[in-house]
């Protein structure tokens, strides 16, 4: 019985994963269906939403300074979330220093969390598009001109970049980190070939003001969550690969977990949602990615956990079976073979379930930390 808990488990496990994996690839290298326009150039505005940013919000609007788009047609809208260090401070000198970029500020007194924050900047803003971005991550130069001509196709109603890790040496942490984002980025990339994603990155997300009301406040995922809403609304949302941004991913394990718990309670509140609108007939990202990634966000991280604990069971109860020994043997050689890919993958399944069994709880991460 041990036995065919751990080989079913496994196998839907790795299949969902394999299948899913080939199926993106078969896409991933097609040419865009979109009308791509070079000369596309519309009037946006750019959210910073900020908590206690002292360290960061000046290196970030010198970044917006030297963007290769015409000032004219941007206005920054820092919207500040309750914050207790110097923020404001630094962004009304920065404001009195260069009179020239339109720069708003918008206070918030108390806290109330990023999405409710980036809502108060969006009833503040005036142009057709609106760009977010984090205070902590920085753009190429370029990033506007390679990812706004996508938005000129009337069928696409978002855009978000590829981030990458200026640490990416750092550590081992930051270095397995990059695997992850290697993958993400293919699935994400694939996906927007044949339709859209709705994993979107806060560094770099821009959306029409028609493809969406407000920001996403229920899953606590601003950025997926509002790609979501563009989708429900008739519109595709898209990762632009060529459109890049940076940041810094923390160095040590234990703050690896903290921020990936996070995030994944955040999907999996997105992906609960998609299987419930799924089921009612409401949600028209297409099966052949909706069905995976549900798959992916909500029962894997439960086959997952009953793969390792038959596993780790079965090995205790039954040391010396064939099925034990090949168990043990397949671990040390990828541990020898493929260690930082097998513990990358190990960490994130297990971040996974765990974020699950924090929604279930009823976790919900609302106000962001530093």
């Amino acid at each position: 019985m041990l036995e065919l808990i751990f080989l079913s488990s496994f196998l839907i496990f790795s299949t969902t994963y394999l299948a899913y994996y080939l199926y993106i690839k078969k896409h991933i290298n097609k040419p865009w269906n979109i009308k791509v326009n070079i000369e596309f150039e519309p009037e946006i505005s750019i959210l910073i939403p900020t908590h206690n940013e002292e360290k960061n919000i000046e290196t970030k609007l010198e970044n917006l300074r030297k963007i290769l788009y015409p000032k004219k047609k941007m206005e920054i809208i820092v919207v500040d979330d309750a914050s207790n260090d110097g923020t404001i401070d630094k962004v009304e000198s920065f404001m009195r220093r260069y009179s020239d970029l339109a720069i708003k500020l918008v206070r918030q007194n108390t806290r109330v969390g990023k999405s409710a924050a980036l809502n108060r900047a969006l009833r503040a803003s005036t142009k057709p598009i609106v760009v977010v971005s984090d205070a902590d991550t920085t753009w190429s130069p370029d990033i506007l001109q390679k990812a706004l001509p996508f938005m000129a196709d009337p069928r696409v109603g978002a855009v978000t970049g590829r981030g990458l890790n200026e640490n990416f040496y750092e550590t081992w942490v930051t270095r397995s980190e990059e695997l992850y984002l290697q993958l993400t980025n293919f699935i994400r990339l694939g996906e927007s070939k044949v339709h859209s994603t709705i994993r979107f990155e806060g560094g770099f997300c821009a959306f029409k003001r028609s493809a969406f009301d407000t920001f996403d406040h229920e899953t606590g995922s601003d950025d997926s969550g509002t790609a979501l809403k563009v989708v429900l609304n008739g519109y595709r949302s898209i990762l632009v690969p060529d459109a890049v941004f940076y940041s810094s991913f923390p160095p040590s394990l234990l703050m690896k977990f903290k921020i990936k718990l996070r995030r994944a309670n955040h999907l999996i509140a997105l992906w609960i949602r998609c299987f419930k609108l799924l089921l009612k007939r409401r949600f028209f990202l297409p099966k052949r990615i909706a069905i995976p990634e549900i798959m992916l966000f909500i029962f894997n991280p439960m086959i997952f956990l009953a793969s390792v604990a038959s596993g780790i069971t079965l090995i205790i109860m039954k040391p010396f079976s064939p099925l034990s020994l090949t168990i043990i043997f397949s671990v040390l050689g990828l541990l020898v073979f493929a260690r930082r890919v097998f513990i990358e993958f190990f960490i994130d399944n297990i971040v996974l379930a765990g974020g699950l069994v924090s929604y279930i709880c009823g976790k919900r991460y609302i106000s962001w930390k530093k």
